[in-house]
């Protein structure tokens, strides 16, 4: 069993990896080999074994969203021989043990984790249509008929079953890169493709609870466990360790 992990982390975000690594090498998936690949415009010295550099340029805001499927379409050869690949926010902490049965289901290509606000009824997720892209000129547009007011991905934290994952990242990748030229991007961008796709292929996603994205922002709002903390807005500085 091998686990591919991605960081995400130009600019300042390079500042969250020590602490992300520690975290998910101590609490995540315990005795299974992991692998981490960190897409960074920054400079690393003396990485573990268990962790390859991928440079990207710093794409600013918003390309690096744009950009996301593409680079981590990189991957596809180096990982063909891996079970999983896991998309991990760099700003989203483990906070305690998370076992193999717990994350995965064997019987499903893919995961993503229940927004945390849409399972708490936060507006907009408490009214029809949520927050799923209603732009009918993008890619990311979710019409009635494919809505699922029942559940509501996060962007923080998804992945799948190589190979199945790339077919996932290419598609969506295709569509972003549609949009783009047409002016006319998801709302959330990736985290609004993914949703579509999520609803296209509902049958063959696992849904992780929302303690997996645990909202240090709504905390005194949450009643479920803290299995994995998003990290507040204004709580960035925490992420002040680098390699």
């Amino acid at each position: 069993m091998k686990i591919a992990i991605t960081f995400w982390g130009t600019g300042l975000y390079l500042n969250f990896l020590l602490e992300w690594y520690e975290r998910l090498e101590k609490y995540f998936l315990p005795g299974i080999e992991k692998h981490y690949f960190v897409f960074t415009d920054g400079e690393l010295e003396g990485m573990p074994d268990n962790m390859t550099l991928m440079p990207i340029p710093d794409y600013g805001f918003p390309t690096t969203f744009h950009k996301t499927f593409e680079e981590l379409l990189r991957l596809e050869e180096t990982i063909k021989d891996f079970n999983w690949l896991v998309t991990v926010d760099a700003d989203l902490y483990v906070q305690q043990e998370i076992t193999y049965e717990e994350f995965f289901d064997d019987s499903k290509k893919y995961f993503g984790v229940h927004h945390p606000c849409h399972f708490m009824k936060m507006p907009p997720h408490n009214a029809h249509p949520g927050s799923y892209d209603r732009n009918s000129l993008s890619n990311a547009y979710v019409d009635d008929e494919l809505i699922d007011m029942d559940i509501y991905f996060q962007g923080c934290l998804w992945g799948g079953k190589v190979p199945y994952v790339f077919d996932m990242m290419r598609d969506i990748d295709a569509w972003t890169k549609d949009d783009v030229s047409k002016n006319s991007v998801g709302e959330y961008y990736e985290e609004s493709y993914i949703n579509k796709w999520f609803l296209m292929n509902r049958d063959e996603v696992n849904t992780l609870s929302s303690e997996y994205a645990y909202p240090e922002l709504f905390k005194d709002h949450c009643n479920f466990p803290n299995r994995m903390m998003h990290l507040a807005k204004d709580n960035k500085a925490l992420g002040n360790n680098r390699w």
